[in-house]
């Protein structure tokens, strides 16, 4: 039996709630910007980076420290930059809130660019079901709550397909739109994402003469154009500022493979596995579309963009030697649109299935989620378990919010709702699914932000440092572009300047080195002063002195 009635595709009738699901879109976008103190591996280096723009006006060479910051171009920092300076935030916990909030709206155009492009499939009004797919997914979980350059890769990659997909009927608009498309995918620690999208437009014509016609050509064209002189400009002027910082930058940009230790086949098995959780569950909906569909899954020409980028992220994972999801995470923004196409036509077994998995797995975790709330903040708690919770978390203490509680209730009583609907069809399981992960992931964060934010939070080893270090002379760091140079930056301004070769080599009399090895310090010329670590963190943090 299926999920919907073949004779009459156009009466589908969606039991789901719009204003329910209004609020559940809400409560998943604003989650991200819930406020904590940097937690690795890139917001420690976002807020350093952000606050030293702001402090020294240098916005084509950022600085961490005093040492340029050649990861990521900076005008992926512009964005924060810009509007911090324009309001004139100085307080260090007003810039990171400011940060988390524009990222937010980052992640909100997301989603609205990939609701326009699930509307315009040739499925039968897949916007909606497109986006409930997307925030289910682990992988655009991974993504969108934690502050990386990866969500503007996203959002690039949306206005791309956007522009592609619109480029018949708004030509002139699809050009300036992959122009921003292709700025916004130029964003990254290196270019492979420039790349892909670049061969892609030039794939096109060649596999289908749906792309070969003026139109097609002007659009591309002109994006393109845009995109070289806008990026060329930038790297005159990059040169002109800084011409030794250039080098770095492009030497790193341009560095496309690694080849330390490669091997093709691993990389495809790894490549393979990580794909198999990044997806989920998305990926069960996109193998069914694609059966479906197999006689003409191309008769919807975004899916055919789709799926020659899914291919050329997939090679370029396996042969590059990068680490896989540096390279193929992009691909969680074609797999919901792939997996709306057909989600009417699941049969209801599988429906009942998947719902009924879904309840049970998220009901029991949500379960969990408050009962060791209220266990873990009752004083002198005496199980084993919730002891060692609270010995890994530092300086951890329970206060009370009555927004935490009004948060985690509402999305609970969301989540009921939805779960006791009957005849639920194909459409309306993605809505539980995606209900079900938000109230997971919400419930969370409500309830246990302040815990994990003690777990993973530098301040208490940076603020324990401070009465070892003489801020008023010079201090060596063991690395450049290290966790430790943005964290003590950060947090008060104090200048961790590097040595490329050992710490023997120093100027300076004392240091702040990060390690698991603590062989790199030698003891006959540094005398350990302090050391303090996270109780889930290996490295250790030393304050060293001259002897």
């Amino acid at each position: 039996m299926l999920t919907y009635n073949k004779n009459k595709p156009h009466k589908i009738k969606r039991t789901d709630k719009p204003w329910l699901l209004f609020i559940l879109a809400i409560i998943w976008v604003f989650g991200t910007v819930f406020f904590h103190s940097p937690w690795e591996p890139y917001e420690p280096f976002v807020f350093a980076v952000v606050k030293g723009i702001v402090s020294n006006n240098s916005w084509f060479v950022p600085y961490i420290s005093g040492v340029p910051y050649a990861e990521i171009q900076p005008f992926y920092f512009w964005f924060y930059a810009s509007i911090i300076k324009l309001f004139n935030i100085t307080d260090i916990n007003y810039i990171a809130n400011t940060i988390r909030i524009i990222n937010t709206l980052i992640i909100f155009g997301v989603l609205f660019v990939m609701g326009r492009v699930g509307s315009g499939l040739v499925s039968f009004k897949s916007g909606r079901t497109t986006i409930l797919i997307l925030i289910s997914m682990f992988g655009f979980v991974n993504v969108a709550y934690k502050l990386s350059p990866d969500i503007l890769i996203l959002f690039g990659m949306s206005l791309y397909l956007y522009a592609l997909q619109k480029y018949k009927t708004l030509p002139g608009i699809s050009s300036w739109i992959l122009f921003l498309g292709l700025l916004f995918l130029s964003i990254h620690f290196t270019c492979e994402f420039l790349f892909i999208s670049i061969i892609t437009l030039f794939l096109l014509p060649i596999l289908d003469d749906h792309w070969r016609n003026v139109k097609y050509f002007i659009t591309t064209s002109i994006g393109l154009l845009l995109f070289m002189i806008i990026f060329y400009l930038y790297c005159i002027q990059l040169q002109h500022v800084n011409i030794e910082f250039f080098h770095q930058w492009k030497s790193r940009y341009f560095n496309l493979f690694k080849r330390d230790n490669y091997n093709f086949w691993i990389h495809t098995y790894n490549t393979l596995q990580f794909l198999l959780w990044y997806v989920a569950p998305g990926w069960v909906l996109m193998f069914w579309s694609i059966w479906k569909r197999r006689d003409n899954i191309f008769q919807d020409k975004t899916i055919e963009v789709g799926v020659v980028l899914f291919i050329l992220f997939f090679i370029f994972a396996c042969i590059s030697g990068n680490n896989p999801e540096d390279v193929i995470f992009p691909v969680i923004l074609i797999v919901p649109l792939i997996g709306a196409m057909e989600v009417d036509s699941i049969k209801i077994t599988i429906v009942s299935f998947f719902n009924s998995f879904s309840i049970i797995a998220f009901g029991f975790i949500g379960f969990l989620l408050w009962i060791g709330y209220f266990i873990l903040n009752i004083p002198n708690v005496h199980n084993k378990f919730f002891r060692y919770i609270i010995s890994i978390a530092q300086d951890y203490k329970h206060h009370f919010h009555a927004w935490q509680i009004l948060l985690a209730t509402l999305i609970t009583v969301i989540w009921l709702i939805m779960i006791t609907r009957r005849h639920i069809r194909g459409r309306e399981m993605v809505t539980n699914w995606a209900c079900g992960s938000t109230f997971v992931l919400i419930l969370s964060l409500a309830l246990w932000l302040p815990w994990f934010d003690s777990v993973l939070t530098f301040k208490p080893i940076v603020d324990a440092s401070l009465k070892y270090l003489n801020k008023n002379k010079c201090i060596a760091t063991n690395q450049p572009n290290s966790t430790q140079m943005a964290l003590w930056y950060y947090y008060h301004n104090i200048n961790l300047i590097p040595t490329f070769i050992n710490l023997n080599n120093s100027i300076c009399n004392q240091g702040v080195v990060a390690t698991e090895n603590p062989n790199i310090i030698d003891e006959k010329e540094w005398r350990i002063v302090w050391m303090g670590r996270r109780p889930i963190d290996r490295k250790i943090y030393y304050v060293i002195k001259h002897k």
